[in-house]
């Protein structure tokens, strides 16, 4: 078999970007959002013409850039930026990876409601952790087709969820659900936007894996385009269509919003359960290979000078094993953090989420000055380019602004303490 028959067709390249973006970051959503409301529909709609936006960011690097991954084209805008933008880019993922694992337990939590408690969820967390960083350090092999599979599961689940639903869809429940969170109507619109944007991260990758694409050209931003409208109907649709068939006192107590509505649609509790546990088997598997991609990205910053060298290695099974190591102190550090402020599974996936939120949106931010750049370089006048970047820079600062001093406050303090320690630890001594 040739290595053109190996790669992805414009169907498979869809898929690659829908199951990027509709894993995770779809089934915690209804639970984070009920807190404010179903006024959030309105939080839905900008932040999806926002992150488009983005998406285009990347849609038009792919055609410009050898590398167009958001480390990269920080590091085209200026190397600093590169350093800085490859740590935000990791550890914002590592962040991200330890959300995916609270938001499966959050589903095992139908079966096993102990894991509210943040002791028994932190233990739980980093006992995982570190069982998949084991099992990774020979390779993933058929955990891939597990989480392929899962995941196809779970995708089905939400669209039943956001089809079949709506004959149950109350219109004075949603009503009565708009706005519950005692907030203005700027603010609670404004409120969901951290969680919102985490359920469009890894809009870029389709992009950064064109060489897996067939005919990338003209593949890659089709369906990166149409993967994104896809998860962005199936998102809006499924949590609109739950913010009507449960009051959100009932939403926010439900981890397992998504098994909650099917066994409400089946009518069936056997359903629920099922449901449940391959919700949460797709995100803990999912872990597994996300793990690997974070530690494949340390690699690339690493290899760049922006990280320990130590990120570089790689064992006999071409695995960077002592990546994987690092990441996975790391991951049980933040873990360690949410257990002393006892955070439970929703305070645990809301912290965890904003904090990785906010540390990829660096990174996203210079993607856009990265194709400026290029055109000015070039001596080329893109009106579309510069909309393009405006309207994604724009959607960007808004999400910043949507934080919460304490969280921004958390992310400064983390980013000032980690770079003091890596510009020490990359330091090297000057040879006379």
């Amino acid at each position: 078999m040739d290595s053109k028959s190996k790669k992805l067709g414009l169907v498979g390249a869809i898929f690659l970007i829908v199951s990027s973006l509709a894993g995770s970051g779809i089934i915690a959503l209804p639970q984070q959002l009920a807190a404010t409301g179903s006024i959030t529909l309105i939080s839905f709609i900008l932040v999806t013409i926002g992150a488009l936006f983005l998406t285009l960011v990347y849609v038009r690097a792919g055609r410009r850039f050898t590398d167009p991954s958001p480390t990269a084209l920080a590091s085209y805008v200026n190397p600093l930026l590169g350093a800085k933008s490859g740590f935000f880019y990791v550890y914002g993922n590592l962040i991200s990876n330890v959300s995916i694992l609270i938001a499966g337990l959050g589903y095992l939590a139908f079966f096993m409601p102990a894991l509210n408690h943040p002791i028994v969820l932190g233990i739980t967390v980093i006992i995982l952790i570190w069982l998949f960083v084991l099992l990774s350090l020979r390779g993933v092999g058929i955990i891939t087709k597990v989480v392929s599979a899962t995941v196809t599961l779970l995708l089905i689940s939400v669209i039943i969820t956001s089809t079949v639903g709506w004959f149950d869809f109350q219109p004075a429940l949603f009503q009565q659900n708009w706005n519950v969170s005692g907030l203005g109507t700027g603010s609670a619109i404004m409120s969901g936007f951290a969680i919102l944007i985490f359920s469009f991260v890894g809009v870029e990758s389709v992009a950064t894996n064109s060489e897996l694409i067939e005919n990338p050209q003209k593949n890659v931003p089709i369906a990166t385009i149409a993967g994104f409208i896809i998860v962005a109907i199936i998102y809006i649709l499924s949590t609109t269509v739950i913010e009507g068939m449960f009051t959100a006192k009932a939403i926010e107590a439900a981890p397992a919003s998504f098994a909650l509505c099917m066994e409400h649609i089946f009518n069936s509790k056997i359903v629920g359960d099922f449901v449940s546990a391959l919700m949460a088997v797709a995100c803990i598997a999912s872990f597994l290979v996300w793990n690997l991609s974070s530690a494949s990205a340390a690699k690339t910053s690493a290899d760049k000078g922006f990280l320990p060298k130590a990120y570089s290695y790689t064992n006999k099974y071409g695995i960077n094993s002592k990546g994987l190591v690092i990441n996975g102190i790391i991951m049980t550090i933040v873990e360690l953090m949410l257990m002393m402020l006892g955070s439970n599974v929703e305070a645990a996936f809301n912290i965890t989420v904003t904090l990785s939120v906010l540390l990829l949106l660096f990174p996203y931010f210079w993607s856009g000055i990265a194709l400026i750049k290029k055109d000015k370089e070039e001596g080329k006048k893109s009106i579309s380019n510069n909309i393009i970047v405006l309207c994604s820079s724009i959607f960007i600062i808004t999400a910043f602004v949507s934080a919460t001093l304490d969280e921004l406050w958390l992310v400064i303090t983390m980013v000032m303490v980690v770079i003091a320690v890596y510009s020490i630890v990359l330091t090297k001594p000057k040879t006379v």
